[in-house]
């Protein structure tokens, strides 16, 4: 951003470069998808990258905000405190703490295991890499369906430069980002970013009930800052470290609201025989985005995070690499998890993680032969209180009941939604893999690639449940696992001795690369991804459903990228998916009254592709489009007595497409800045039940910006949601109780002022 020309960092590894008479080309992007620095068109992987530019041209603020430029990548999110992508169908859509996802997320070359550390502020970046498809030979844990990978601006520029930034908008939404670096010494250099963040939200109480909790939800409050180090030792061997810290404090949560349904006297919802709920469309409040909590829900999360890369060039054609990651998450949450104002459902959750990793490679080759081999460590330390108050625990306080271990259920003393389950959570993770890929070039045009990773997870996991009402005040022990020592508990209703998981399997990769011309390339490839089995804890999990499977999915992949001429680039691939005891996540089996967290293993297929263009059709015009398309079939979802059959994967639209078109004429001693870009999504299911609560009907989200730049300053106005689509970005199906969802913001707009130095 610093120098003022024709740019945009183009997804998929495109930029476009302009000259001093205003000539545009395509621009070589370098990325590191491959764990070495090479040409994105030329590696037979689909993948898609943003560069900084690009981030700060579509006004990208956190991490979760990336899908729209990126084809095939949906995401799912009800706050900051879960943060679920993605990519091709592939997610794990859950919202209980100890799982893990099947697409991977690096940050800084490091691995970040939990899901409560994905979303946070995005400020003064690199790059960020979306590789579809399994990546576990390189990657390793968890990239069944893809991975993503955040670079920060590293401390690697030794003139003295920086930024500030300065953003004001819709809903009182304030934010400051700056970052500053340069050289200390002759082989020294550092860098230090920040960016804070203020919005009072779009989600405003209901001023007619009125609601306990007054303030708006879905806005922002906290900071985040990074410092970077980078130092030459000797002439071949050099350390990058990176320290960061993110803070978010009394995040306002919930603001959920019921769609529309034909409620009995009872207040619940008809079912159809899977026992998802019967609803209509629109919403019970008649305005998304009005909430009834009466419940204060809140987030605060702290998450520290420090890695050290050292990079030694060993001689000419072997160099090794060493990785070591840190990462440290406190989070307390709390949220009214109905949308009604009643005590039917509060919802809490209360993390200590602290995360170990260290990886260690070697990497070599010739004029035909490359390889890299190493080995990866992760200790993975997980402490999780739960709370559930409410309609969830009506199931159990019967089966208490019928047990004899309390005298009567929870609707003898009239409040049917006093009932109180809390969950202790201790889970330990090790990881040990050993990895190795090789690119043979066996003719002048023809690269045959093979990988294999070998990895092996120990889990341990020590769980206990405790049940509590106005009635029984004292909290009685209701489950736990084998390891715990009062597992032998008389009141023990439910004992789990399925609490260790030692898995090991191997992840696969086999390529073929033809170059037919200089700029046009084509791939064949199968990979294998893997990802372990873990547990379901929730207060009405039955034994035989307390552990779930490990996953396997077998992708084949074929693709074409190619520059047509200077001003026309396209990238192109088709894939097909099986499935392997895909893990599938339901909240309430069928005919249960409580809404329970549940999940199960299925075979599953996916077939579709990815199609981008990227067009430069004169002078100071940019162009990008994009469009994907996904068929997917799940073969059962375990949803009681009745299972559900050839289901839809979740966030999975048919048919999606993006799209960008820049303008940027020379005025005065700058350029003007005239941009639309946004992304259209088909007809999508936002939960694997696939019930009519959870449909997402197809709809568009446009963006706007106009502004000028040079070299020292940058002025725009610019508005995101345009149109005002009103959209789920989450929905969570209840059964009997209904559906309840979150809507994405509405049209918003703003004014961002920079400076460069």
């Amino acid at each position: 951003m610093k120098a003022c020309k024709s740019t945009i960092a183009l997804a998929v590894a495109t930029a476009i470069s302009t000259g001093a008479a205003g000539a545009q080309s395509m621009e070589e992007v370098v990325v590191t998808a491959t764990k070495r620095q090479e040409s994105l068109q030329d590696i037979p992987l689909s993948v898609s990258a943003l560069s900084g530019d690009m981030i700060a041209d579509l006004q990208l603020s956190d991490m979760a905000e990336i899908t729209q430029q990126i084809p095939n990548l949906q995401l799912k999110s009800w706050s900051p405190q879960m943060t679920i992508f993605n990519i091709r169908g592939v997610s794990q859509n859950n919202f209980v703490d100890n799982l893990e996802a099947p697409i991977a997320v690096y940050q800084d070359d490091a691995y970040i295991a939990s899901l409560n550390a994905l979303s946070g502020q995005l400020f003064d970046m690199e790059r960020i890499e979306v590789l579809r498809g399994p990546q576990g030979t390189l990657f390793g844990r968890n990239a069944t369906g893809g991975l993503i990978h955040y670079i920060s601006r590293g401390a690697n520029e030794e003139e003295f430069n920086g930024y500030a930034r300065l953003m004001a908008g819709s809903f009182d939404r304030l934010a400051l980002e700056a970052a500053v670096g340069g050289s200390f010494s002759s082989n020294v250099r550092g860098r230090l970013a920040f960016r804070y963040e203020e919005a009072e939200g779009y989600i405003d109480p209901d001023t007619s009930i009125p609601p306990v909790d007054n303030r708006a939800i879905g806005g922002a409050d906290g900071f985040a800052v990074r410092g970077s180090l980078q130092v030459d030792f000797t002439e071949n061997l050099q350390g990058n470290f990176i320290a960061k810290y993110n803070k978010d404090e009394d995040v306002p949560t919930g603001g959920y609201v019921f769609e529309n349904c034909e409620f009995d006297a009872s207040s619940f919802c008809p079912v159809d025989e899977n026992g998802r709920a019967i609803t209509q469309p629109g919403v019970v409040s008649g305005d998304e985005h009005l909430h009834q909590n009466d419940t204060r829900g809140f987030l605060d999360r702290e998450t520290t995070n420090l890695t050290a890369r050292f990079d030694w060039a060993l001689n000419d054609s072997l160099d090794f690499t060493s990785i070591t990651n840190y990462l440290d998450l406190e989070k307390t949450y709390l949220e009214d998890g109905d949308a009604f104002p009643a005590p039917i459902v509060v919802f809490g959750q209360a993390a200590d993680t602290t995360q170990f990793s260290q990886e260690f490679r070697l990497a070599g080759g010739s004029d035909r032969v490359r390889w890299q081999v190493g080995t990866y460590y992760m200790d993975y330390q997980f402490d999780g209180q739960g709370l559930t108050i409410g309609a969830p625990n009506i199931d159990l306080s019967f089966a208490l009941a019928d047990a004899g271990i309390i005298d009567a259920p929870v609707v003898g003393d009239g409040n049917p939604f006093d009932g109180r389950s809390d969950r202790i959570t201790d889970l330990s993770v090790v990881n040990l893999s050993v990895f190795g890929q090789v690119d043979f070039d066996f003719a002048d045009t023809w690269t045959l690639t093979a990988g294999l990773r070998w990895s092996d997870d120990t889990k341990e996991i020590d769980w206990t449940a405790f049940f509590s009402s106005d009635q029984d005040p004292d909290p009685i022990l209701y489950a736990a696992t084998a390891s715990n020592p009062d597992s032998g508990a008389s009141t023990i209703l439910n004992f789990f001795e399925d609490d260790e998981i030692n898995y090991d399997d191997v992840a696969a990769r086999l390529s073929l690369q033809k170059r037919f011309t200089d700029t046009t390339q084509g791939f064949l490839s199968y990979n294998r991804g893997i990802k372990g089995g873990n547990w379901t804890l929730s207060s009405g999990v039955s034994p035989d459903r307390f552990q779930h499977r490990e996953e396997v999915l077998n992708a084949y992949e074929i693709g074409i990228k190619s520059d047509v001429t200077e001003m026309f680039r396209v990238n192109a691939t088709v894939f097909y998916y099986d499935y392997e005891d895909y893990q599938t996540f339901i909240a309430t089996p069928q005919g249960a009254v409580s809404p329970n967290p549940q999940v199960g293993n299925s075979d599953a297929t996916v077939f579709g592709g990815e199609v981008e263009l990227f067009i430069l059709p004169g002078d100071n015009w940019d162009i990008m489009l994009g469009l994907a398309l996904n068929d997917s079939e799940v073969e059962s979802v375990e949803a009681g007595s009745v299972p559900i059959v050839n289901a839809e994967l979740p966030n999975a639209p048919n048919v999606s497409a993006n799209y960008m078109v820049r303008f940027s004429p020379p005025m005065g001693n700058g350029e003007l800045i005239a941009q639309i870009d946004g992304a259209y999504y088909g007809d999508q299911f936002l939960e694997v039940t696939n019930g009519s609560g959870t449909v997402q009907d197809a709809y568009n989200v446009t963006n706007l910006r106009l502004g000028w730049r040079n070299n020292n300053w940058s002025i725009s106005a610019w508005g995101k949601n345009v149109f005002d689509e009103r959209y789920k970005a989450y929905s969570l199906d209840l059964g009997v109780l209904g559906a309840t969802s979150f809507y994405a913001p509405p049209a918003t707009y703003g004014v961002t002022l920079e400076a460069y130095f």
